[in-house]
């Protein structure tokens, strides 16, 4: 037995079907929207016996790209924070290993952060690559053999410093490393900015690598148009992935977007409506 009934979910007036001979209260499918919802067979609907029934690809709204190139971005987020992850995990090893000839940058300050003038700076290991910080306080030290260095950093009056740094090859430079020296005797030890970089790489590849995962899953999910959370979620965490990269940030804060504004097209779940 068919009628005719409004839906709850899409305001649609849409023929549904009933057990012949049906009463009281049915679940019903909406044509439309595919939703569950109630009807009283008992009430004042309009059942007709041939009432032809409406397809549901009639009243739906055209799909749009958007939440497929919302997954795209996210995608291209995933595949470039796997390739930071790896940059972070291998890089410094093989750059560690050229043992080529580069120069290394630094400055010397006291505890105020003034600069010190004519504190010497060798290399452990290296006789004759040494320096002499200028009124700057800075210093540079050629010939040095690129990777893991450590500096012997001397003055009359403060405790002798030892700073353990990562020269890069070909003498490619950071800005100038700071080393702050200790009024006093005996002796005080520092990491550079590099060698705390590679100390935290694996963490910070391992963190990069969950995040990137987490933005792929949202990104199948958009493509898919199914589960709309999981695909917001994604984007937000995509886009906190991408402040490892370039224009990661950017890329997920439009997918984040283009997710939020095609809701609709995403699949919902079936739900039963009581009224």
């Amino acid at each position: 037995m068919k009628g005719k009934a409004r839906c709850p979910h899409c305001r649609e007036s849409v023929v549904v079907e009933v057990p012949d001979g049906a009463t009281g209260e049915q679940i019903v499918t909406c044509p439309n929207c595919g939703m569950k919802f109630r009807v009283n067979v008992n009430e004042k609907y309009s059942w007709e016996e041939e009432a032809p029934m409406i397809h549901p690809s009639v009243h739906l709204k055209p799909k749009s790209m958007k939440p497929v190139i919302a997954g795209i971005l996210l995608v291209i987020i995933f595949l470039s924070g796997i390739g930071i992850s790896g940059i972070l995990l291998f890089s410094f090893d093989t750059l560690g290993k050229m043992d080529t000839p580069s120069e290394f940058r630094g400055r010397v300050v006291d505890e105020g952060g003034h600069p010190l003038e004519g504190i010497k700076v060798e290399v452990i290991g290296h006789p004759g690559s040494d320096a002499v910080t200028d009124k700057n306080g800075y210093f540079i030290l050629k010939n040095i053999t690129s990777g893991e260095q450590e500096l012997y950093i001397t003055a009359e009056g403060y405790k002798n410093l030892t700073a353990k740094v990562f020269v890069l090859p070909m003498n490619i430079t950071i800005p100038y490393e700071k080393f702050v020296m200790e009024r006093g005797s005996g002796e005080i030890e520092q990491k550079g900015l590099l060698m705390r970089v590679l100390e935290l790489g694996p963490l910070l590849a391992a963190s990069l690598t969950v995040l990137s995962i987490v933005a792929l899953v949202g990104g199948i999910m958009a493509i898919i148009r199914k589960y709309f959370i999981i695909g917001v979620i994604g984007a937000v965490v995509g886009t906190i992935a991408g402040l490892f990269t370039i224009i990661g940030f950017v890329l997920g804060i439009i997918a984040l977007a283009l997710i939020i504004v095609s809701k609709d097209e995403f699949e919902s779940k079936p739900k039963e409506v009581k009224y």
